[in-house]
């Protein structure tokens, strides 16, 4: 479902209208939050936000995860901690923020020049929607004077432009969980706790790992675990969904020898509902972590041989 509601790949449909893609992913110039999602402000269907705050709460009670990349400026909000513009919805629309400042601090020569008398009290929400800051902002023009004004009431409703969505999901959160633990968590424990944790080590993967049926010092694991150490986080966390339908910890793994125990040099193959990985052989430790890495990026339909939302 994580994929569902905030997709990895960055070129990905969106098949549920609950969640878009923040400005920031459209930013080139940025190297952090490339991948953070914001709630859809035009969906109004509060009762299934509320139910994603349900989903949230479980996993916080349970040992499941749901990986929504949110930034940081969501997640304070959902646990009640103050935001501010510069230093929090920087992770949302950072363009938005370097530009409130430039007008701030521009002399009046170079704001007649940048802006002449074209901008209007209007401002572009995360879905790329146009709207006035204050009532009839489409006939009030932008001026040097006035730009001090315009500049609080941009931030002023970017910085609530979706409050009643994550209003529905704070109230659905705290259906399945006190008040009382809410107020103690900070917005990072509450990310980790729904989400897992993002920095997925080989040392972490091995706590989780049970083996079945073939022995911990067999030549495929110490395969699986060269390739596994070669592995980037991302790729580690990419082989986690292949195998558990996870992208975060915790997670159980549990490694079987290959079906087919003959064939040498296949792709791995995995059963997510069981969280089992079953390894072939392998004629080195190379083609070992080719074929895991293949499987990890290029198989991540869960149980399936194309993907559920697919026509």
């Amino acid at each position: 479902m994580a994929d569902e509601l905030c997709p990895t790949d960055e070129n990905a449909a969106m098949p549920l209208p609950f969640f878009i893609r923040a400005p920031n992913q459209f930013n080139v110039d940025l190297n952090v939050n490339r991948d953070v999602y914001v709630s859809n402000a035009c969906c109004k269907e509060f009762s299934k936000y509320e139910w994603i705050g349900k989903l949230m709460g479980a996993c916080l009670r349970s040992k499941e995860s749901l990986v929504l990349a949110f930034p940081s400026f969501v997640w304070k909000k959902l646990v009640g901690e103050p935001v501010s513009w510069l230093r929090d919805y920087v992770t949302v629309d950072s363009a938005e923020v370097k530009l409130m400042e430039n007008i701030e601090a521009m002399d009046e020569e170079a704001f007649s020049s940048y802006f002449g008398e074209e901008k209007t009290f209007m401002c572009t929400l995360c879905d790329g929607s146009d709207v006035p800051v204050k009532p009839c902002g489409a006939d009030l023009p932008l001026t040097y004077k006035n730009r001090p004004e315009y500049v609080e009431l941009v931030k002023e409703t970017k910085m609530h432009e979706f409050d009643k969505q994550l209003d529905a999901i704070r109230l659905g959160l705290l259906k399945v969980i006190p008040q009382a633990v809410l107020d103690l968590l900070t917005w990072q424990e509450l990310e980790k706790k729904v989400c897992g944790d993002p920095n997925i080590t080989v040392e972490a993967l091995r706590k989780q790992t049970i083996y079945e049926d073939v022995d911990s010092n067999d030549v495929r694991v110490s395969q699986l675990w060269a390739a596994l150490t070669n592995f980037t986080s991302e790729d580690r966390s990419r082989f986690l969904r292949f195998v558990t339908g996870r992208r975060r910890l915790p997670a159980p793994i549990y490694i079987c020898p290959d079906k087919g125990d003959e064939i040498v040099d296949s792709l791995p193959e995995s059963s997510t509902c069981s969280s089992t990985l079953y390894l072939p052989k392998y004629s080195s430790a190379k083609v070992a972590e080719e074929k895991l890495r293949y499987a990890a990026y290029n198989c991540i339909a869960i149980d399936t041989d194309t993907s559920p939302w697919d026509d």
